[in-house]
């Protein structure tokens, strides 16, 4: 999967190992929930709830019978309706060179959940705004009521200058406009937006972050994938051009699309570019005590970063420190993220686990300066996931000096480079090899070999990328 020389039955084994994984990721959860169910059963809440359900039974049967002759024949299931149709303004004109790019920020500015995808944002915007030099102006906007503002607030809680309130935007003839944030909530707000921008002759370019839901649908919440699937389709029909978040997701789409045969506007094009490693915020001089406590002392610390959730790897790293621990290695790990979905008996393994405040510590409520400082008194950093769009933690550590061990995926390969120490993925016995390997000095990693790039070098990448026109491949 991972080998460009592999062969068919060597990819057909990835790929069985990868369901097993997510088989027995499932299947304890659903254990887990099992259990969390007979507690409940067997507590005076669960003996109540014995009570009332046959009671709520009969009161819905009563109720179902009642309003039975006032219900109307169903009719029968209608086909699942096709992606909406491209925007397509009557006034539309041929494509202007880029004159201007607008970086749509809304749902970030609306709602900011703190994860990879909002960071994205924040920092490529800030970037946009600090005054460097691009081939073409850029600029934060937001949409409200199916018009463009000016997203003032937002970038100066970013740390730029007050520059008034938001006013109303025009667009101009060769606008381009970037949807930056996580659009699959705002398409159909944007719509009127995208009608006007290309009867100005300009062009619509939608960020892609990964292809998670498509490839790997049960990673994801059960409301992802088919909400990503019907964004997706429409997305490829409303864009000029898509805008991925690394060389290798930008690959996946181009043969997903060709692959799966989708319509898309003739002559998408697809381009990539690499997010940023520098945190804006600097290390914390005084973090909280349970901060400091945790990577206190001269025991090694290995970091984890990334929401809690199927594809990070979580429990395959349990497994491999309770491996280390059992053969008297004195290492710690430090994990900091927030819940995500299809977690609860992975958080509950963490929060009972013997060594939870000792060895193993939890954090969910970091800020960018207690993560600088987590990273800057952290021997490594794991990143044991199976599929990413990018692994933004590698660059991040590698900046600090930080040594990085990850799973052998592609997107990892691309960002880690030669600096990184790779084990085969959803291996914890091939995680705990590397890390003793790493404690012993007979592997090495030189974070200097990892991928370094600052975010004003992202933001002009992205913005080259669409004022140049200067493209990674376009689809016929």
């Amino acid at each position: 999967m991972n080998d460009p020389g592999a062969t068919p039955e060597d990819d057909r084994r990835a790929r069985i190992r990868l369901l097993e994984f997510q088989l027995e990721h499932l299947r304890r959860e659903a254990l887990h929930l099992t259990h969390e169910r007979q507690r409940l059963i067997y507590s005076v809440a669960g003996r109540l709830y014995d009570v009332l359900l046959p009671i709520e039974r009969k009161i819905a049967q009563a109720g179902a019978r009642f309003l039975a002759p006032f219900r109307k024949k169903q009719p029968q299931a209608a086909a699942p309706a096709a992606p909406a149709p491209a925007s397509t303004p009557v006034a539309a004109t041929a494509p202007r060179p880029a004159r201007r790019l607008l970086l749509d920020v809304t749902t970030t500015a609306k709602f900011d959940g703190g994860t990879g995808i909002q960071r994205v944002v924040k920092e490529v915007a800030r970037a946009c705004h600090s005054g460097g030099g691009f081939d073409i102006p850029a600029r934060a906007v937001r949409c409200e009521g199916g018009r463009l503002y000016s997203a003032n607030a937002f970038t100066a809680k970013l740390g730029g200058a007050e520059t008034g309130p938001d006013v109303e935007i025009a667009i101009e003839p060769g606008d381009r406009l970037l949807t930056l944030a996580d659009s699959w909530n705002a398409f159909d707000e944007l719509a009127p937006i995208f009608d006007r921008i290309r009867g100005e002759g300009g062009e619509i370019v939608t960020c892609i972050f990964d292809l998670i839901p498509e490839l790997h649908p049960y990673a994801c919440h059960e409301v992802t994938p088919p909400r990503y699937r019907a964004w997706l389709r429409r997305a490829l029909v409303e864009s000029d051009a898509f805008l991925a978040i690394s060389r290798t997701v930008a690959e996946e789409l181009a043969a997903f699309v060709a692959e799966k045969r989708l319509p898309h506007r003739p002559g998408l094009k697809i381009g990539w570019f690499q997010c940023g490693a520098d945190l804006a915020a600097p290390s914390a001089e005084n973090p909280r005590p349970k901060i400091a406590q945790a990577v206190s002392g001269e025991t090694p610390v290995f970091l984890m970063v990334g929401t809690i959730e199927p594809r990070k790897g979580h429990r395959v790293a349990l497994k491999a420190f309770e491996a280390l621990w059992a053969r008297g290695v004195e290492a710690r790990l430090v994990i900091v993220g927030r819940r995500g979905w299809l977690e609860e008996a992975v958080v509950a393994e963490i929060l009972g686990h013997p060594e939870r405040g000792r060895r193993l510590f939890w954090f969910d409520d970091v800020g960018d300066g207690e993560l600088s400082y987590l990273y800057d008194h952290s021997r490594a950093l794991i990143l044991p996931s199976y599929a990413e769009g990018f692994g933004l933690p590698i660059v991040e550590a590698a900046l600090r000096g930080r040594a990085v061990i990850c799973s052998d995926i592609p997107v990892f390969r691309e960002v880690g480079r030669d600096g990184a120490l790779y084990f085969r993925v959803n291996d914890p016995m091939a995680l705990a090899a590397a890390i003793e390997d790493f404690l012993s000095g007979a592997r090495r990693a030189d974070p200097a070999q990892a991928l370094r790039v600052s975010w004003a070098e992202a933001a002009r990448k992205i913005v080259e990328t669409i004022a140049r026109d200067d493209w990674l491949t376009r689809l016929a």
